[in-house]
């Protein structure tokens, strides 16, 4: 499969930079061991939240059911045993994840990563990426057959704007996953070719 060079869309770019930046999440130390959590977004939406250990073993999940604005509680952490935990927000195509320790009953935020989800556009038998990538990660773009055969594969760096292009018009017909890995994230495009 060979890589087209024609510049992507610039539509593609501008969807994304227009989403990032809308969610935010706040974490402070409250009162009697607890935490002050509070998220907010521009536009009316559900929040998807959980809380994992380093394992990935969920330790608390919650999805919002009606779209808001804004979602503030009280969290007790000093109950989780002592370790690194994540407290992931996840609204339409943004996430942010906050990385924290819990040592003797006590929370201290780590890091926080901010992810946009990419955009792929089919056109024409032409696949459109684009990813902006916040964290700077390496990140890699694989293509795999029905039977999950590996048919391409890209380092795309670790660019802050990534724009990439593969045309399917002389691939065989069938199912493909199109997979970009940035960091630990995955996501994954699927592709019907006729």
């Amino acid at each position: 499969m060979k890589t087209i060079l024609a510049v992507v869309v610039a539509g593609l770019i501008g969807t994304s930079a227009m989403a990032s930046g809308n969610l935010r999440v706040n974490i402070a130390p409250g009162m009697n061991e607890r935490t002050e959590v509070e998220i907010s977004n521009v536009k009316m939406s559900t929040f998807k939240i959980d809380v994992t250990d380093e394992s990935g073993e969920v330790i608390f999940t919650k999805e919002t059911k009606s779209p808001a604005n804004n979602y503030k509680r009280s969290y007790d952490f000093s109950r989780l045993e002592d370790g690194t935990y994540f407290f992931t927000v996840k609204v339409d195509n943004e996430t942010t994840e906050t990385k924290f320790d819990i040592e003797r009953g006590k929370m201290t935020v780590i890091e926080e990563r901010k992810m946009l989800d990419p955009v792929f556009l089919m056109d024409n038998k032409q696949l459109k990426l684009s990813y902006l990538n916040f964290e700077k990660e390496s990140t890699k773009l694989y293509i795999y057959d029905k039977s999950r055969n590996p048919v391409y594969e890209k380092d795309l760096k670790s660019e802050f704007v990534m724009q990439h292009g593969v045309d399917f018009s002389k691939a065989p017909r069938g199912n493909y996953e199109v997979v970009l890995s940035s960091g630990n994230s995955l996501h994954s495009y699927d592709v019907f070719i006729d």
